[in-house]
């Protein structure tokens, strides 16, 4: 997520930016495979098994900013929207739970091979500055929400069939969901005025929350809830036009 910039001391009015970010990004990953239907006729009726993974890596933001500022005295607030797109993602190996010495038989959680990719985000920021004359500078806290859609890929070796499945009975399978994330963001940002164009650099956090869902498997009464929990710590600089 990247978001946008202000220029120091500057008078009330709308502004343009660009903005650029890297962030450490962290992603848990938990599912369970619940075959406690009454239908199910498999080795593992009635039974839940769980498991979970956890992966992080470096992803790289870029956006575009429009924001109004508003001085109260000797603070500014800034109101701010902007719009982003990621790159980068958090991947990882699932190791699955069961019964079985390969967990892949019907109703354990399969090993999978597994990722969770940024795609763009949008959001809404409100920064509240003073000025520090010991920086020359601008310092600020801000808060703000924002909408995340994220694409999350995997890919795994299972067993279908009610009876356990031998060589050459597993099915290999892939999968691709679109994930969307409503986050929050809170951090503090420096602010350097160079004429007409501001120089920001800021830390923050975003915590995305959880992307739920359920996979139902109908035909062998096994269903699989799954949920995907993110956030990140984020370094930024913008750089912003007031006309």
């Amino acid at each position: 997520m990247a978001l946008g910039a202000a220029v120091a001391a500057a008078d009330d009015g709308l502004y343009l930016g660009l903005a650029a970010s890297a962030a450490f990004y962290d992603v848990d990953y938990s599912k369970r495979v619940d075959s406690r239907h009454p239908d199910n006729v498999s080795a593992n009726a009635g039974r839940i098994f769980f498991a979970s993974d956890s992966a992080d890596d470096t992803t790289w933001d870029a956006g575009l900013v429009l924001g109004y500022r508003l001085g109260l005295g000797p603070l500014d607030l800034d109101i701010e929207g902007d719009i982003v797109t990621h790159g980068g993602e958090a991947s990882g190996r699932h190791p699955g739970a069961g019964a079985s010495p390969g967990r892949n038989q019907l109703g354990e959680v399969w090993p999978e091979s597994w990722s969770l990719a940024k795609d763009r985000s949008y959001g809404i920021t409100a920064r509240l500055g003073a000025p520090v004359p010991m920086f020359g500078a601008d310092l600020s806290a801000f808060v703000g929400v924002r909408r995340l859609d994220a694409t999350f890929r995997t890919s795994y070796t299972g067993c279908l069939l009610v009876t356990a499945c031998s060589p050459g009975e597993f099915t290999d399978g892939r999968e691709r969901h679109d994930e969307e994330y409503d986050a929050w963001v809170a951090g503090v940002a420096l602010e350097k005025s160079l004429g007409p164009v501001g120089l920001r650099g800021e830390l923050r956090y975003t915590d995305h929350g959880n992307s739920k869902r359920t996979v139902r498997f109908d035909d062998v009464a096994v269903t699989v809830p799954v949920d995907l929990e993110s956030g990140e710590i984020g370094l930024g600089v913008s750089l912003v036009w007031r006309p």
